[in-house]
Order: structure tokens, then C-alpha cells, then sequence
């Protein structure tokens, strides 16, 4: 067995060349993406023991990597890799279920240590899920996200709907739903409602004056006049307008 399949990732062609060849040398196997992407292509198509990602990439960065992963591997560790010291990454990281924030430069000897203690973590928790399959075969993991992820990510999501935001929520990218505060929900309602009160407000004011008897009157006579009187009466019409 080997010490552990990573995936790590950088948008930084030399570090990641650098970091991934020292995890090779400490008997790791290594795969590479250079963006988080990249990343989450791989992740759909592989396994692995832990992921090691750098915070500062353009479009998918490293926290972002993170929250992701928590829905399509929830149990693979994540080590986060910062260009500097910045506590509201290590806390965001730690809300969201990293297992540790390094500091570049890394030392190989750290990376090492810290790629072993994640794919410790790993192989425990498989070991884990498989002790309890009553029925003695490995099964597929079930997604799982603990109960204070999970509070504090719906804390953040209400919080900013309750602010008079709107929350789209995506399945596989793809728009499915959206999120709105009550306060949304009753004036859209209301502004229907509007809508449709006055249609039939109309509605009735038009079926009103259908209903005079000079009106049913003129109806019944429309209806019983032949052919020829009805082209009279319309050419008569027109001449009147104009």
C-alpha cells in the first residue's frame, strides 16, 4: 500500500511541480490540477485519500474547492495552502472542514507529515463506514456533512435571505430553485393578486354592460337579422365612424 493517493492543487506551475514531487519522494501517489476546476474534474472521475489546495486561484478558489467537496466527497480530508498568514481563511477553512492550513513556503518534511496525518484520517474513516455495514461488504460511502457544517452554512444562507437576498440553488451547475424571504414571496403574491383582481374587476364591469336590456336587445336583434342585414348594419357603421 502506498502512503496515500493526493490530488494536489496549484495555479502555480513551479510550486506544484515542487510540493508534488516531494510527496512522490515520500511515497505518495500524486495526481496534479492546476486550477480548482481542474480539480473537480478529477475528483468525478477518481478517488483519493486527501486533497492538498492552494486558497488563491482565479475563478474556483481553494475555499470554494472546499465547500464543494463537502458535497461530492464529503469524507476526503483537505489541507488548505495560504501565500500568507490570513486568519479569516484558517476560520473559514475550519468552518468548512479543512483538517489544516499551511503557510507557503512549505517545507517538505511538513507536507509530508501533514499528507500522512490526512491519509491516516481517510483510512480511518473508510474503516469506519465498512465496520458498520451490518451486512459485511464494503458499501458506497453515503454523503454526510456534520451537524455544525451544516448550521452554520444554512445560518449563512438565511441570513442572507432574511436581507432581502435571493439564494439560487444549482444542481450539477444547472439552476433548479430559488430562495426568497417571505417578505418577496407575499409582495409577488400580492402583486398577482392586484393583477388578477383587476382583470376581474373588468371582466365584470364589461359582462355588467352586456347585461342592459337595451344591450340584450341589440344582441337578440344581431342575432335573428339575416345575412343581408348584417352587412347593411356594418356598412352603416362605417360610414358613421368616418
Amino acid at each position: 500500500m502506498s502512503n496515500g493517493r493526493l490530488l494536489i492543487v496549484d495555479d502555480e506551475p513551479a510550486v506544484l511541480a515542487s510540493y508534488a514531487q516531494s510527496l512522490t519522494e515520500a511515497g505518495c501517489e500524486v495526481t496534479q490540477a492546476s486550477d480548482g476546476a481542474d480539480a473537480l474534474r478529477r475528483i468525478e472521475s477518481d478517488q483519493f485519500d486527501a486533497v492538498l489546495s492552494d486558497v488563491s486561484m482565479p475563478k474556483v478558489d481553494g475555499l470554494t474547492l472546499l465547500r464543494r467537496l463537502r458535497l461530492r466527497a464529503p469524507q476526503v480530508p483537505v489541507i488548505l495552502m495560504l501565500d500568507k498568514p490570513d486568519n479569516r481563511a484558517a476560520i473559514k477553512g475550519t468552518e468548512w472542514g479543512a483538517v489544516q492550513a499551511l503557510v507557503k513556503p512549505i517545507a517538505a518534511e511538513l507536507l509530508a507529515q501533514t499528507a500522512s496525518y490526512a491519509v491516516r484520517l481517510r483510512r480511518s474513516r473508510r474503516h469506519t463506514q465498512v465496520r458498520l455495514d451490518h451486512h459485511g461488504g464494503e458499501r458506497p460511502e453515503a454523503a454526510s456533512v456534520s451537524a455544525t457544517d451544516a448550521k452554520n452554512e444554512f445560518g449563512r444562507i438565511l441570513e442572507k435571505v432574511i436581507q432581502g437576498g435571493a439564494v439560487m440553488i444549482t444542481r450539477h451547475d444547472v439552476p433548479k430553485a430559488v430562495l426568497i424571504s417571505v417578505e418577496e414571496f407575499n409582495a409577488l403574491s400580492r402583486a398577482h393578486r392586484v393583477e388578477i383582481d383587476t382583470l376581474s374587476d373588468e371582466f365584470d364591469a364589461l359582462l355588467a354592460s352586456m347585461q342592459t336590456p337595451a344591450a340584450r336587445a341589440g344582441m337578440k336583434a344581431a342575432f335573428d337579422a339575416s345575412p343581408k342585414q348584417l352587412g347593411q348594419a356594418a356598412l352603416a357603421a362605417v360610414r358613421k365612424r368616418g
